[in-house]
């Protein structure tokens, strides 16, 4: 078998690339089905519901049969359905295979993340944060998948790594199984709520960034994007950022440090010059990866049962945090200031709420 730590870490770069690639290539599928516009934010949704749905499953599944092999069939169920995409002849095929794409998703985050965290015991932080790296990697890429779907068609660019992720699920398939207690604790629900403001602000900012740079910087949306991108790359270096968790003595200057960061990042970025954007993008990207990673490790390290620990704090970051991108975009329809009021709120809540909850955990 192949060696499973490089292994999950490549799986979770195309799974990252199977969340964003569909976003660029929606156009595309809208003309061909015939579909209106107001209902493009059905395949979206329909993944979230699908992977939050799957998330607490996935670890009571894990703990019984084993984190790698639930793991693989996720990948495998994400691979296939998002293959079966390139050949759907409607829109309603579309919308459910992204669904069960999504259920795929739910099942592969937590038991990979648990896996990980079984490999590296002594460096869960490091190991966190790489698997962190290895989604903004992928992220990344699909952020300019439009370009393929350009030269390849929709259906070839939704199908091709479909079939890869598929194929790096069945190998995970083949692990010994990584078991552990199938219990959940009172501590990831509460690092889950600590988290979700600063969360629900990095969603918003990924998902509306180009657009706000497009309206008030005035520039082209593909160079808007770009910009946005900056963001995806802060997160290669999760690796490194999850180093700093293991090594540091007391934890709360992540924890603190991090979201008072993205913060200011937040609250100056309407205010610079266009070529400055970039760096403070980049800057509360790196941020939320310090602070996600620190919430990650050290629910794992305190958990009978780490995926279950990852599932909560994420069903609970998916439920709570989504919806502060529609109040960003009523912001922005308002205003270039106010959305970024918003986020910076949002991360001074969670910097906040978090040292409460290390105070009363006593983590250190």
């Amino acid at each position: 078998m192949l060696n499973p730590f490089p292994l999950v870490l490549l799986a979770r770069g195309v799974y990252a690339l199977m969340w964003f690639y569909v976003a660029p290539v929606i156009p595309a599928m809208l003309r061909e089905f015939g579909v209106a516009p107001a209902d493009a934010g059905l395949l979206p949704a329909a993944f979230i519901v699908g992977a939050a749905a799957a998330q607490l499953p996935a670890s009571y599944l894990g703990a019984r049969y084993g984190h790698d092999k639930v793991a693989g069939t996720g990948m495998v169920i994400f691979g296939a359905s998002s293959a079966l995409m390139g050949l759907a002849p409607s829109w309603g095929w579309a919308v459910g295979l992204r669904a069960l794409g999504g259920v795929g998703a739910g099942l592969f985050f937590s038991t990979a993340g648990a896996v990980l965290v079984a490999l590296r015991p002594n460096a869960v932080g490091s190991a966190l944060g790489w698997y962190n790296a290895s989604f903004n990697i992928g992220g990344f890429v699909g952020y300019y998948w439009g370009y393929v779907a350009s030269a390849t068609g929709w259906r070839l660019a939704l199908a091709a790594p479909g079939v890869l992720a598929a194929a790096l699920g069945a190998a995970l398939l083949m692990g010994r199984g990584v078991r552990s207690r199938a219990a959940i604790k009172r501590e990831a629900a509460l690092f889950g709520l600590a988290s979700f403001p600063f969360w629900g602000a990095v969603y918003a900012a990924n998902s509306l960034t180009a657009t706000w740079i497009h309206l008030y910087r005035h520039v082209g949306e593909d160079v808007a994007g770009a910009i946005s991108s900056a963001a995806m790359v802060s997160g290669f270096f999760g690796g490194l950022v999850g180093g700093l968790y293991d090594r540091a003595r007391n934890k709360l200057y992540i924890f603190l440090g991090a979201p008072l960061v993205a913060a200011l990042a937040y609250a100056a970025l309407p205010h610079v010059p266009l070529g400055a954007v970039p760096l403070l993008i980049f800057l509360y990207g790196a941020s939320f990866s310090a602070y996600i990673t620190a919430v990650y490790a050290t629910a794992s390290k305190t958990s009978e049962n780490p995926a279950a620990a990852l599932a909560v704090i994420n069903v609970t970051n998916m439920a709570l945090g989504l919806h502060f991108s529609y109040v960003f975009s009523w912001l922005m329809a308002a205003g270039p200031v106010g959305p970024w009021l918003l986020l910076s709120s949002l991360a001074l809540s969670s910097a906040a709420s978090t040292y409460v909850v290390v105070n009363r955990l006593k983590i250190y």
